[in-house]
């Protein structure tokens, strides 16, 4: 097979992918096509000129190879919310026995029996004669259990933090909260970001530009050589390749500190942004209780210790915590009694001793009061009041009670929606990029799942090991640290400045390369190793990508 037959095939393929590409960005209502390469593709295999064909050709299907490179994510969050839900449970039968029963299969009214440290899998009320301890983490974002008594009804997805229990389903899998989550997740993935590549913006005008000069050059001249010249050093490779480069030199860069760009059009959405949505817990707050009062002896800091080592309560760990921070020894009680949702109580050196509530008890008599609070990372308040300053919009999205997020925010002013359900913060987003907002959620949990995706750019902290609220997002920052947001922000201004240098500087040198060829001064071969000079110039800017600002 001589060169001339490879050439043309080659040519062909070229054509054959363009032809397709085209096809489906029609079906899909975009109409910025790659018209220039498909006509000089095509004019050069009817002119024989198959060295600017193949060079075309190449550069072509090499630059979408390298877009595809950079748009690579695994759409995994469907399939990963699903697995976090139970597929089975324990339905009461008539004789009081339980048998394993598909969730699908179990309806109203059937009680159910659901463990300690396991997912309630269906809505239901509780029908236990003892209270219940659930965490809600999973669909308010906050990390404290709620006690709750008899007759409660109990959202799917809480987390059992207490004794076994029974509830009597609501509804049934289709209708219960946990379902629902899932379905916005879906729901959301329906509707693309609305991000637009950025090459698409200049295609029309450069498109435009190129027939008219590549038009004149041939009515005045007849020379359809100088067409083809013309076309060749215009087939619009700054736009094919400049922004991926710079995209994929972003990411990389990202990448080394821990911050996870699962797709490249990321970098526009926070870029244009004109509203961040921020959850508060474990987001811009620990996330977990904070003992307030540093004050407390170390001695009582040792037996509440000494208590608590025995409980899976969030503030018991925090006291533990506490204790083993100032490095101090502790004496593990004995005679342990906890009740759930009241308090712990156990024997130390002789003396009975018990924590409930906030007090720290001696044989019945208060000894010292305990104070506890959700804080800010450091630097939360600096960054919101940065955005404030570029004119981006800033706001608090949370589950928790607004009284409470009022106090952690110390009464400042922000923006702050409080008491909002997983589905209140989709509906949220929802409507804010109807009223043509860019609009860049930023969350941590379960519960933020369905806005992350819904979101033109979803960011979420992986600090907490959330794969559902990970794969439903754009950006993953691995840890919790602050800082890393504001190199994530820094990084994608400066990406898309670096994306857009390439592009508009690209299509300068081009133009001016057109109207030499039009002059014949340059021929079709010859033109495509000059359109390869303009694209080796293009690609070491947009590599700068890589380094730091």
């Amino acid at each position: 097979m001589n060169f001339q037959i490879i050439s043309i095939l080659i040519i062909l393929f070229g054509l054959g992918k363009i032809s397709v590409d085209s096809f489906k960005n029609i079906r899909e209502g975009r109409y910025s096509l790659d018209y220039i390469a498909f006509i000089a593709m095509a004019l050069s295999l009817y002119l024989g000129e198959y060295g600017a064909g193949v060079v075309i050709a190449f550069m072509f299907v090499g630059g979408e190879a390298l877009e595809s490179f950079a748009s690579a994510r695994a759409h995994k969050a469907l399939k990963v919310l699903s697995e976090t839900i139970p597929k089975t449970c324990l339905v009461a039968g008539k004789d009081d026995s339980f048998s394993e029963t598909p969730i699908q299969q179990v309806q109203e009214g059937h009680v159910i029996l659901v463990k300690r440290n396991e997912i309630a899998p269906l809505d239901g009320v509780l029908v236990s004669d003892t209270e219940a301890f659930f965490n809600l983490s999973n669909l308010t974002g906050e990390s404290e259990s709620v006690l709750f008594p008899k007759g409660t009804f109990i959202k799917s997805g809480s987390l059992n933090c207490g004794e076994t229990v029974r509830l009597q389903v609501v509804g049934d899998f289709s209708s219960s909260t946990y379902q629902k989550i899932v379905g916005l997740v879906e729901n959301a993935k329906a509707y693309p970001a609305r991000t637009v590549r950025l090459s698409e913006k200049a295609n029309f005008y450069f498109t435009f530009a190129t027939f008219v000069i590549a038009g004149a050059a041939y009515a005045l001249t007849g020379d359809i050589v100088r067409l083809l010249a013309v076309l060749v050093i215009a087939t619009p490779c700054p736009l094919i390749i400049a922004a991926p480069v710079a995209f994929v030199s972003g990411m990389s860069r990202l990448a080394r500190s821990g911050i996870i760009m699962r797709k490249p059009t990321a970098f526009e959405g926070i870029d244009a942004a004109t509203t961040i949505f921020f959850d508060k817990t474990g987001t811009l707050t620990l996330g977990e209780p904070v003992l307030v009062d540093k004050n407390i002896p170390d001695d009582i800091i040792a037996i509440a210790a000494g208590l608590e080592i025995h409980s899976l309560h969030p503030l018991a760990r925090t006291i533990v915590d506490e204790a083993r921070k100032r490095t101090i020894h502790f004496p593990i009680s004995t005679e342990v009694k906890e009740e759930i949702g009241k308090g712990i109580s156990g024997t130390i050196n002789g003396e009975r001793y018990s924590f409930s509530g906030m007090s720290l008890s001696k044989n019945g008599k208060d000894i010292a009061q305990f104070h506890f609070a959700d804080v800010l990372k450091d630097g939360a308040m600096d960054l919101i009041s940065r955005l404030k300053q570029k004119g981006v919009r800033a706001a608090i999205i949370t589950g928790d009670k607004k009284e409470n997020a009022e106090k952690v925010f110390n009464h400042t002013d922000v923006e702050i929606y409080a008491d909002q359900s997983p589905e209140d913060k989709f509906r949220l987003i929802m409507e804010e990029k109807k009223n043509g907002g860019v609009i860049v959620m930023v969350g941590d949990g379960l519960n933020d799942a369905p806005a992350l995706a819904r979101a033109d750019v979803g960011i979420v902290f992986s600090g907490t090991e959330n794969g559902a609220s990970i794969e439903a997002a754009d950006v993953a920052v691995l840890g919790s640290g602050l800082e890393k947001l504001e190199e994530l922000f820094k990084a994608s201004h400066h990406t898309m400045r670096i994306a857009r240098q390439s592009i508009y500087g690209g299509i300068l040198l081009s133009v001016v390369g057109m109207g030499i060829a039009a002059f014949g001064y340059i021929e079709p071969i010859k033109g495509a190793f000059l359109q390869e000079f303009i694209d080796i110039t293009v690609i070491l800017n947009a590599l700068r990508a890589l380094l730091k600002q």
